[in-house]
């Protein structure tokens, strides 16, 4: 992020973006080791508003120096520019003798300006013969010119000829010698990353390539692509290894309670007079284990009931708790399977076919969605859960006027619940119907006055439109009515971090949101990323290896490991790099 600002002064437009686009976006994003600017993320409730160098030039084909320069992946011979004491000395009758038939003992006893005179003839052969594809000859010619001075870019560009002879052990090799003469020789760097990865080394490419890509200052669009898809790859192959033994697991109880509280509640009385261990007294203990937020006791009891059977009256209901924990833990196979199962045992309940349209819609399915609401109405046309969950699926697709008119639906049905008048007032926000969506929001303020989200949401919007003291107050009001919820904890954080410069509150507010929900994914990447801002990679990696063990499915498991491969990069950077990595820092006024 940018430098913060006080209150009282204006706020950078660079500033103001970057908060815009932290209340816009709720998902994570790459962050790249030394360079990128902060991008925070949250997760919001169910689906609510979730310097080249020119002392070296390069020949007309093929660019190089010796200087951390744009060098793209091209495996062309370098040149350089030779110095007039060379230019002087390289005259035709020096060019005529036979450097290639002298023994060691002959170079020894030429002097230094001879040797690098012969280096130069040699080199300049050897870029002839690369240039005509005779890649061999250009390797003995190379290898003649390192005899008599061990130059860098000799090495870099025998590499050159060993990958186009697809001999990758010996790019490698060279590579490794060009960068002990110099250590952020860009082209060697990136040579080598080429190679590690044909050899399938690719979280050492990836390194390279991310090197490059930094020492270079991101002006090589070859390597930052390389280095974005070798992060892809190395974050999907580590995420799939992992899934084959990781422990299904329920998100934050944050947003389990946002999905559950995202539908009335089913009205009817709990079996008492029943059995201890029957069905029906399981389903029961499932109930008020939600009741109490014990989710994983109420997982575990509502499969005992599904097992054991209730009675007619309950079973389709223990099948949908069964099948919503299953979702929620990000099976959606097997949670389609006990909804489908509850709509046989009971084909007028209306819930299972709305969260049943969860499940095609995270699978890209919108007809399926669609249809599953189209068959509530069928059922039941009075159902206000319908036009919201409806209203939401429209929401999240972008079609904001069907939306609005869904929770209008959902809100004229039933009014008292708070949800859809949030919702409401976002989706007006986005239609750019600002003082509607205030009034929206002010009208919903009064109705549910003791209502964190409502305080949180607006708080949201207010900060968009960068009145900040009114956010953050509405941030704070949310803390006081639940000091449970760690969403407004974040959001407070954010603005203190961005506008007031008061990085210590913001870590104590990510604390505190972590402390309210330590399973809270946003909470662990907000303070790993102000962490990582504030040059404190290390700290920053142990929050971002908690985002690991958080993750519930693939996906978030390859977002979490790409957060923890990219840290490690810059720690390793810092290490590798010293020089550069403090002159990048400098340049990003930490």
């Amino acid at each position: 992020m940018s430098s913060p600002e006080k209150a009282a002064q204006p706020v950078a437009s660079a500033s103001t973006d970057r908060i815009k686009k932290f209340f816009e976006d709720k998902d994570w994003k790459f962050y790249c080791a030394l360079v990128a600017g902060l991008t925070l993320a949250g997760a919001g409730a169910y689906y609510l508003t979730a310097p080249k160098s020119n002392k070296e030039r390069a020949s007309k084909k093929t660019v190089d120096s010796k200087k951390p320069e744009a060098a793209g992946p091209a495996k062309g011979a370098e040149t350089r520019d030779i110095p007039a004491k060379e230019k002087a000395a390289a005259t035709p009758s020096a060019a005529a003798v036979d450097y290639v038939s002298m023994d060691d003992a002959a170079i020894a006893a030429l002097s230094a300006e001879q040797r690098s005179e012969a280096a130069q003839s040699l080199k300049s052969k050897g870029n002839s013969q690369f240039s005509n594809k005779k890649y061999q000859e250009a390797v003995d010619l190379y290898t003649q010119a390192i005899r008599f001075k061990a130059d860098p870019i000799f090495f870099s560009n025998r590499a050159a000829c060993y990958a186009n002879l697809g001999q990758n052990d010996r790019v490698i090799e060279d590579c490794n010698q060009a960068l002990k003469l110099d250590p952020v020789y860009v082209k060697a760097l990136n040579r080598r990353a080429q190679a590690l990865e044909k050899k399938g080394d690719l979280a050492e490419s990836l390194y390279d390539f991310t090197s490059v890509c930094i020492l270079d200052s991101f002006k090589n669009d070859a390597a930052a692509k390389s280095m974005e898809r070798l992060l892809k790859q190395v974050s999907e192959e580590k995420a799939k290894e992992m899934m084959k033994t990781k422990k299904p697991r329920l998100p934050s109880h944050t947003f389990v309670s946002a999905y559950l509280d995202s539908f009335r509640p089913v009205v009817h009385e709990l079996p008492t007079e029943t059995a201890e261990e029957s069905g029906d007294a399981w389903y029961a203990k499932a109930i008020c284990a939600i009741g109490g937020k014990n989710y994983e006791a109420a997982f575990d009891a509502s499969e005992k009931a599904v097992a054991l059977g209730c009675s007619p009256a309950y079973q389709a209901h223990a099948l949908n708790l069964k099948g919503t924990f299953i979702f929620l833990k990000g099976n959606t196979k097997n949670a389609l399977e006990c909804f489908n199962e509850a709509i046989k045992v009971d084909p007028k309940y209306v819930q299972s076919y709305i969260k049943r349209s969860s499940i095609f819609m995270e699978q890209g399915d919108v007809a399926s969605t669609m249809q599953q609401f189209e068959e509530a109405i069928a059922i039941n046309p009075s159902d206000p859960d319908i036009y919201y969950h409806r209203g939401q699926v429209n929401y999240i697709s972008g079609n904001y006027d069907a939306a609005a008119k869904d929770y209008s639906e959902s809100i004229k049905l039933d009014d008292s619940f708070v949800y859809a008048h949030i919702q409401l007032g976002v989706v007006q926000y986005k239609l750019g119907s600002i003082s509607q969506s205030m009034s929206t929001f002010n009208n919903t303020l009064k109705k549910f006055a003791n209502s964190a989200d409502v305080h949180n949401y607006y708080g949201e919007l207010l900060a968009d439109q960068q009145k900040l003291v009114e956010a953050i107050d509405m941030f704070t009001q949310a803390i006081n009515l639940d000091g449970r919820n760690p969403l407004p904890y974040i959001n407070k954080a954010m603005l203190m971090y961005q506008v007031m410069g008061d990085i210590n509150e913001a870590t104590n507010l990510c604390k505190q949101a972590l402390e309210a929900d330590p399973a809270c994914d946003a909470a662990v990447a907000s303070l790993a990323q102000i962490l990582l801002e504030q040059g404190k990679p290390e700290e920053a990696l142990k929050y971002y290896e908690m985002a690991i063990d958080l993750a519930r499915t693939e996906a978030e498991l390859e977002h979490a490991i790409s957060y923890v491969e990219a840290t490690k990069t810059q720690i390793r950077f810092q290490q590798d790099y010293p020089d550069a990595a403090a002159r990048l820092k400098a340049l990003r006024g930490q």
